[in-house]
């Protein structure tokens, strides 16, 4: 059973946590409550308003309906699910105090929190839980990305007021990871006719108003259950007013010109040097893995159906190369989806192919390729993979493929991955709190064509994601996935790339704020929930 608690981090957790952050919380000495125990000490003020810039906003106001980025959208403070997140973006008690599984991981049992409620002073019960589960199970009042988070789940049941319970098709270990507050957050069911108008959760922040990409207006909630060190209620601060930028250069002037008080990403080019070039003016906080990119291949049609050609695009792929170019230094280059800061990452997964052109060319003239036409296509909307595209375009052609770059905008380039009609493209996702979550929406054969883009089929890779998500033995699941890992980058239906970062930036005045290893700003005992301005 997992019970709400504080616990001294593990040594080499802390360790390589500190390291990868540059030491920010180095002052935070409980697991999951980075600048609290500072906050405490320094007596944080009450009130004031955090005025946030993000590079993104939600479609629309319905949680359930769509996904409120937990990362970049001001709207996600509004939001809690059973289960909280730490630093380190894994599962914690949160309306949940206490979670138990079965020892088949066919049922999961929640205990929850006494006295925890809606931003409408509703009561959260288990009732309001399974309200809330049957809403974002159902296609028509959910998004599909919500609903594969929960689409394990076989029924659910009211045990009594104050318990909760899952039972599940398939043993899953990574159960607790998908009732995290994202995507499955929690709404007052009496407040389902205004969702769309103005949401009523149960987060740190209560909603106000909203404009799309022009503001983001939230207030305290007074009722918010989370407590500092020393017995205060949490948040500290007043409000947040949000203020979604889409173009990096807008967001930093801002910040500059002291329109704002934080902001959650800049330009990579910017990144390089800011922190330096600012030293003494603004303060900076690292997010070490935001996520993963990769260039996907299609192995349904076009020319990387020959695995060959697919050992040819790795051995031609200069790894270091995009991280100076397009990365400008910053970040790991990736040998599997989890960076060495995540609790993931899996050291002993064997490597993809190594950069050597005279190979790539080799196995070109061993295919009888030379000259294959290639139909590389990226977004508008991201320019690192449209770099990245460019660079790959340039590498590609010099070993003998004739390889032509399509930019495309957003929707266009998701249908035609999901017709099938590309050869490669260069992509990212974001950081998943349990390894399942992605190998079984990417590697997996029998995942949607709209999660799957590859049309990757093999059967031992099946295995190994079943075998580890009925795995309850953490140690053994990193096992599992280091064979998994080395599966993906000998048959290549991926070619892992880079592992993404941020760097967000803040007024000096800002106190008590960290966001976690993958950017959640609002986390158990840290970002905006302990936050204050002084």
């Amino acid at each position: 059973m997992v019970r709400e608690k504080r616990e001294q981090m593990p040594a080499w957790s802390r360790r390589a946590f500190l390291i990868a952050t540059g030491g920010t919380i180095a002052s935070a000495a409980t697991y999951g409550l980075g600048g609290q125990a500072e906050a405490g000490k320094r007596h944080p003020g009450r009130g004031g308003t955090l005025r946030f810039a993000t590079r993104g906003d939600s479609m629309g106001l319905d949680p359930h309906r769509n996904l409120i980025y937990l990362v970049s959208q001001p709207l996600a403070a509004i939001t809690q699910g059973l289960l909280d997140l730490n630093l380190h973006c894994e599962p914690v008690p949160g309306i949940a105090t206490e979670w138990d599984a079965s020892p088949d991981l066919l049922t999961y049992t929640f205990k929850l929190r006494t006295g925890a409620l809606f931003h409408n002073g509703q009561e959260i019960d288990a009732a309001a839980v399974q309200w809330n589960f049957d809403r974002m199970r159902h296609p028509k009042t959910s998004h599909a990305f919500i609903r594969s988070a929960l689409d394990n789940v076989r029924e659910t049941v009211v045990v009594d007021k104050t318990t909760f319970r899952c039972h599940l098709y398939q043993p899953s270990a990574s159960f607790p990871a998908n009732v995290v507050y994202y995507p499955c957050s929690l709404i007052a069911p009496e407040s389902e006719a205004q969702t769309h108008t103005h949401p009523v959760g149960c987060g740190p922040f209560k909603f106000v108003r909203w404009q799309r990409y022009e503001i983001t207006e939230l207030a305290r909630f007074e009722h918010y259950y989370e407590t500092d060190a020393e017995g205060n209620s949490l948040p500290y601060l007043d409000g947040i007013v949000g203020r979604p930028k889409k173009e990096d250069r807008v967001r930093l002037t801002s910040l500059r010109a002291g329109e704002v008080d934080l902001i959650d990403t800049m330009a990579y080019a910017d990144a390089a040097t800011f922190p330096q070039q600012y030293a003494g003016t603004f303060q900076t906080w690292e997010v070490p893995m935001l996520g993963t990119s990769f260039v996907l291949f299609n192995l349904d049609r076009g020319p990387f159906t020959d695995k060959r050609l697919r050992q040819a695009a790795a051995h031609a792929t200069n790894h270091a190369a995009i991280k100076d170019v397009v990365f400008h230094g910053r970040g790991d280059t990736a040998n599997g989806y989890y960076a060495p800061v995540s609790p993931w990452h899996t050291p002993g997964a064997i490597p993809y192919p190594e950069y050597d052109p005279d190979k790539a060319k080799f196995l070109l003239r061993q295919a009888r390729a030379e000259g294959a036409e290639i139909d590389l296509q990226s977004s508008t909307s991201y320019p690192y993979l449209q770099q990245t595209g460019d660079l790959l375009q340039a590498m590609w052609s010099e070993v003998g493929f004739k390889v032509t770059h399509h930019i495309l905008g957003e929707p266009v380039l998701r249908k035609k991955q999901r017709d099938r009609d590309f050869h490669a493209t260069p992509a990212a996702a974001s950081y998943r709190f349990d390894p399942d979550g992605w190998f079984s929406r990417q590697i997996l054969s029998t995942a949607t064509a709209t999660q799957q883009g590859s049309g990757f089929r093999n059967e031992q890779a099946d295995r190994l994601i079943l075998e580890a998500r009925g795995t309850a033995d953490k140690a053994k699941r990193v096992e599992l996935y280091a064979a998994l890992e080395s599966i993906v980058n000998e048959e290549l239906p991926i070619l892992y790339l880079h592992h993404l970062t941020l760097l967000e930036a803040g007024a000096l005045n800002l106190n008590g704020y960290q966001p976690a290893i993958s950017g959640p700003f609002s986390t158990q005992g840290a970002g905006i929930r302990t936050a204050w301005l002084a």
